[in-house]
């Protein structure tokens, strides 16, 4: 796939269509733009028919996929970034959407920050597509979206955001109690959620990683239950010390069956955004 900039400009523009933004790019880095008086932060590559965008907004970071076979709600991509393993990894698409965002989007975003080759297999019907493409390394756009959502880039061989559930040897004593958020616009949604467990296994300092959809109030929902009510035990049920280790995992809500609906997001070749707030007609 041949690097396009007309691609890539389509995505800064629509990504940034409103009032002040500021597009630039550094020699050999991905393209980055911001709109301060959105609270955006964007960096992005395009290749034919292909991108990938960092983005921050309103505080939260993701990573989106675009060009992709069309899905709905979670899907698993076959996924190898540079020299990494390959694994099955678990993105969320909007309804009848070719546009996939990352659930751990820190981990990915760091790896693909220090670029290399991006193979994937993206399920299609009863094929599999196959994606390779060549990421160029980013020394600047990726840390300033992921300074601008409080975080910082990981060098490499110390890497702490979270790459999927992960109960570090530990299970659930008491499952957290999460409600659903009162005010929640969307009848389904998820969260996925880090935390830090105390001696006695109880939580603290959980964080959100990513909810789907952005501002939904899910994170915060699963966040506070965690605290409130979540407590893990050794899977082999020893005395031994939990303090101090990491638990990764994602919380899941729906009043119905349903499929999940991802952040709003405008992407190559499109003008609209692909999941307008409840209220608005999609514009097809």
């Amino acid at each position: 796939m041949g690097l396009s900039k007309i691609g890539l400009a389509a995505l800064l523009v629509a990504n940034l269509a409103g009032s002040g933004p500021a597009v630039a790019q550094d020699e050999g880095d991905w393209d980055f733009g911001e709109d301060r008086s959105r609270d955006l932060s964007i960096a992005a590559v395009s290749f034919e028919n292909f991108g990938v965008a960092v983005r921050c907004m309103s505080g939260r970071l993701s990573v989106v996929m675009s060009g992709l076979p069309t899905a709905s709600g979670q899907r698993t991509i076959q996924y190898r970034m540079g020299e990494a393993p390959a694994a099955d990894t678990t993105w969320v698409s909007g309804k009848d959407s070719n546009t996939a965002f990352a659930i751990w989007p820190r981990s990915v975003a760091t790896g693909m920050s220090r670029g290399g080759r991006l193979a994937m297999g993206v399920p299609d019907g009863d094929t599999v597509r196959r994606y390779a493409v060549d990421l160029p390394p980013s020394t600047d756009a990726i840390a300033r979206v992921f300074r601008a959502c409080g975080h910082e880039l990981s060098p490499p061989g110390e890497d702490t955001a979270p790459a999927g559930e992960n109960f570090a040897g530990l299970v659930w004593r008491k499952s957290p109690e999460i409600n659903f958020p009162d005010r929640a616009r969307y009848e389904t949604g998820m969260a996925a959620i880090l935390c830090q467990v105390r001696r006695d296994g109880r939580l603290q300092d959980c964080t959100v990683e990513s909810e789907f959809p952005e501002g939904s109030g899910f994170g915060r929902a699963a966040t506070l239950g965690a605290h409130q009510s979540g407590q893990v035990a050794l899977a082999d049920a020893s005395d031994g010390a939990m303090e101090g280790r990491r638990i990764s995992f994602v919380t899941r809500y729906s009043t119905y069956d349903a499929l999940l609906t991802p952040p709003p997001s405008r992407l190559p070749d499109r003008d609209e955004a692909y999941n307008p707030p409840p209220g608005r007609e999609d514009d097809e």
